[in-house]
């Protein structure tokens, strides 16, 4: 028994010292989304960071669109644009993806209706 349990110990940092698979992001394209003007140059200004469903989750409105825009340009040095690129992107964000009033996340299933 001592001989299997110190076997395993010794594999142990083995298994610990592998290196992890490397992330693979999911492939996306912009006709996974709404159709509309300025569509896929919005979808490839946000994907150069992260995943644009994350983009589709958000639902804002366009002010909001406007502000986190500004808020990824001073915290995580996004580009900085401005001017008619901006408009564009906000015209699609803000039409695709407008803010919603009915609340998102878990819904209690047994909860009264």
């Amino acid at each position: 028994m001592a001989i299997i349990v110190g076997s395993a110990a010794i594999a142990l940092p083995a298994t610990a010292q592998q290196t992890p698979p490397a992330f693979e992001p999911r492939d996306e394209t912009p006709e996974q989304y709404p159709p509309g003007p300025n569509r896929d140059d919005t979808f490839y200004f946000c994907v150069a960071c992260h995943s644009f469903q994350i983009v589709a989750q958000q639902r804002m409105s366009r002010s909001r669109w406007d502000d986190v825009l500004t808020w990824m340009t001073e915290r995580h040095k996004m580009p900085d644009v401005q001017g008619e690129e901006r408009d564009k992107i906000l015209d699609y964000l803000s039409t695709a993806f407008p803010e919603t009033t009915q609340p998102r996340g878990w819904k209690n299933p047994f909860a009264p209706k």
